[in-house]
């Protein structure tokens, strides 16, 4: 059992949550392979439709099931109301999964709402910040209405990996907010936000229900569930829930182009499923927000090179004049001071350093262009020095932005933007160093029980680098082959 946070994080990291070969109970699991032989089914199939699981693995598709496979012609396929159950109808959920199998999903049938399309309520585009804010508000209320869920908040991913409630939306009787609240990384593992770019939406429907085991024609063969809406739930999670009395969920992702953005999260208080339609209509508008943010977020970057190579193309222009780099430092420090909002700034090369502001002492400098070798970096940025640099003992500077631009340590180019200590207070939903609560073997490690709002202050760190600070960094090495 773990017992400290690195732990922990680790222990979520490693756990392998599309091969858990098991379920949610809410409904019944079939796979097939490219000619439709059932090489896995879960243990419940009789409960929810009908046989036992040796009534079909090995053996060829269900007549009913090869039917619904015929009428396949995209990765996935809803069918409502399908099949008739002991318990009543069942919807039918067919999905493309990995290596050639096919997904068959069976779950109690639910309304098939169909909702008129909400797109034309919300922005087409986003010009600014303000905007930005508004929409996320927007959208979660509008969700928290169609859902009927007890809370939604927009939960975005800040650099350090760490998440913060931006919008949130709740029941007139839901106590507590988790608005402008930050949560540590662990509580979204990075395994767990890849899963996300699998699949449209992420949907636990019982938080205290046990889950059903999938069997395989061979007893070591686990399928992969990654597409599955039936996956099983880590055991960590299912205690983050409990332990936030939530009993239900569904998060839709906001993508970037290879990384995640943020989740909209919904929680109900009672065990639930939402309507496949109503589902659908909320991945509508997701995926309009995701596409107008992704816009926005381009234009911004877009903006921010011109203004960049605007400076840049002013001193180089100068420096082709004849005029000798260090005569301008004075304008070029004063620049970066402003460009990067910090206490000091360093250029350093093979035959010169020069400095503006506060200094970085020569064993700092050292120890960072170590670092930044051993690791391979071309960007190095913390607001945590001596935490995330073990080498460095007592030093003025408490954050950094470092560029290194060299492919030899003789032709070796280093920027470095310095910020001293800046205090300041970040509100966190519960302590975020107190992950484990269980000391029961039976019973997996266990998040922390409490969300309430503690206040952390920081007051070692400097104040954080914002998200564009790596792509100033990146784009100065243009301006750094010059000197």
């Amino acid at each position: 059992m773990a017992t400290t946070t690195s732990e922990f994080i680790a222990q979520c990291e490693n756990e392998k949550l599309h091969l858990s070969g098991a379920i949610q109970p809410y409904g019944a699991l079939l796979v097939v392979d490219h000619q439709q032989t059932v090489t896995h089914v879960s243990q419940n199939i009789g409960e929810l439709w009908r046989g036992r699981v040796g009534d079909f693995l090995g053996k060829s598709a269900p007549y009913e099931i090869t039917g619904l496979l015929a009428q396949l012609s995209q990765k996935r396929r809803y069918f409502h109301a399908e099949l008739d159950g002991p318990q009543g109808t069942l919807d039918v959920l067919l999905t493309e999964g990995v290596n050639g199998q096919m997904l068959i999903e069976l779950m109690p049938t639910r309304r098939d709402e169909r909702l008129r399309s909400a797109v034309s309520m919300f922005p087409q585009n986003i010009a600014s910040e303000a905007e930005l804010t508004d929409y996320q508000t927007q959208l979660v209320d509008y969700i928290r209405k169609v859902t009927e869920a007890s809370r939604v908040m927009y939960y975005e991913f800040l650099p350090t990996g760490d998440g913060e409630v931006l919008a949130e939306a709740k029941r007139a009787d839901i106590e507590g907010s988790y608005l402008q609240l930050r949560f540590p990384a662990s509580d979204i593992p990075q395994i767990a936000r890849r899963l996300y770019f699998t699949s449209e939406w992420r949907a636990i429907y019982d938080a205290n229900a046990e889950s059903v085991a999938v069997v395989g024609v061979q007893q070591d063969d686990v399928p992969d569930l990654s597409q599955a809406e039936l996956r099983s739930v880590s055991p960590v999670h299912l205690h983050y829930l409990r332990n936030m009395e939530v009993s239900a969920s569904v998060s839709w992702p906001i993508k970037g182009a290879d990384d995640l953005l943020a989740l909209i999260s919904l929680h109900h208080d009672e065990p639930k499923a939402l309507d496949y339609g109503v589902l659908r209509h909320v991945s509508e508008l997701v995926e309009n927000y995701n596409f107008a943010l992704r816009e926005y977020r381009t234009e911004q970057r877009i903006r921010l090179h011109d203004h960049l190579q605007a400076k840049f193309n002013h001193f180089h222009n100068r420096l082709l004049s004849g005029e000798h780099a260090e005569s301008y430092w004075d304008d070029v420090s004063q620049w970066l001071l402003e460009e990067f909002d910090c206490d000091g700034v360093v250029l350093r090369t093979e035959h010169q350093q020069l400095t503006a502001g506060v200094e970085l002492e020569p064993d700092t400098i050292q120890a960072l262009l170590t670092h930044m070798r051993q690791q391979g970096e071309l960007a190095f940025i913390s607001d945590d020095l001596q935490h995330d640099v073990a080498a460095i003992d007592l030093t003025a500077a408490a954050g950094v932005a470092v560029l290194l631009n060299a492919p030899a340590p003789k032709q070796e180019v280093a920027f470095f933007a310095v910020r001293e200590a800046h205090m300041y207070e970040v509100a966190w939903g519960g302590r975020p160093d107190k992950p484990m609560e269980s000391r029961d073997q039976h019973v997996p490690v266990s998040p922390r029980r409490s969300f309430e709002k503690w206040v952390e202050k920081r007051m070692a760190h400097s104040k954080p680098w914002d998200e564009h600070t790596r792509i100033k960094l990146m784009k100065l090495r243009l301006l750094l082959n010059e000197f």
